[in-house]
């Protein structure tokens, strides 16, 4: 029987799949990156593959195929955290950070998205946002600070990575616009006010996070979050969004366009 397309990239797929299902993510995360790393780029070019979404369905219907790739996702979701890691500790260390910043791989994709959010949340010059997951390398905040002077708080729970992105703004001297903290989304809500909470894509569990911040928000206040569902990116998904709270009501939805792969989806609390 001839194969098809989607025959081929499944069995694609399958083929990354057998390479990493050995690794941990200690694997990913400290081990030789010529182990693992070729297979994300195979992985990153077969995301970018123009597929339309009844197609990706068509696929998830074999089981076992969805479960191979929610475990490429969360191995996907590694090798990005370790990548974020290797490029912040060569920043803080670097005569001409800036330089090395806008040299990592995903730069453009964050220049684009925060335009994207600046926007679907009517920020303006001044705003503050609060980003819950913040990361060891704070991209989206670094981003509306220098695009839009948006000044805003990250929020990170892991405290080697709160630790790691302080002395990544302090290299970029944005420290006067953006501040990192130790927390997660029962630190909210803070003395300060927000124009956004903006809950990062590896930000989890997420219905506890969303739950919580149904309760705390004052109503008018905006929350955004990021998804996968274009194309085959659909497939990557590892931390899907379930029923979100009756409070919180979505009032936009930017699906993405080159070179930003993520849907950005705004919230507005709707009621006490």
């Amino acid at each position: 029987m001839k194969e098809t397309r989607l025959d081929s990239i499944k069995n694609e797929l399958f083929d990354i799949w057998a390479a990493i299902q050995d690794l941990s993510d200690d694997d990913i995360l400290n081990g030789p990156v010529h182990s693992f790393r070729p297979y994300f780029e195979r992985l990153h070019h077969l995301l970018a593959l123009n597929i339309n979404d009844q197609e990706v369905n068509k696929m998830l219907r074999d089981r076992q195929f969805r479960l191979t790739t929610q475990y490429i996702a969360h191995l996907k979701t590694i090798n990005g955290l370790r990548m974020e890691i290797e490029h912040a500790q060569a920043i803080i260390t670097n005569h001409d950070p800036w330089a090395l910043l806008r040299r990592f791989q995903f730069y453009p994709n964050y220049l684009k998205l925060a335009c994207v959010e600046y926007q679907g949340a009517d920020l303006k010059p001044g705003d503050r946002v609060a980003f819950l997951g913040s990361g060891p390398l704070p991209l989206s905040l670094i981003c509306l600070c220098t695009q839009n002077s948006v000044e805003s708080i990250g929020i990170e729970q892991v405290a080697e990575y709160a630790a790691l992105s302080k002395k990544v703004i302090k290299a970029l001297e944005l420290t006067a616009c953006i501040q990192i903290v130790r927390g997660n989304h029962f630190s909210l809500p803070l003395k300060e006010k927000f124009n956004l909470v903006m809950v990062g894509a590896d930000a989890i569990p997420k219905d506890e996070i969303f739950n919580h911040l149904s309760k705390v928000l004052a109503k008018g206040e905006k929350v955004s979050y990021r998804i996968y569902e274009k194309g085959l990116r659909g497939l990557m998904d590892e931390r899907p969004v379930s029923d979100l709270p009756t409070e919180l009501n979505e009032y936009a939805r930017a699906r993405p366009e080159p070179p930003v792969n993520n849907t950005s989806v705004f919230l507005v609390k709707n009621c006490h």
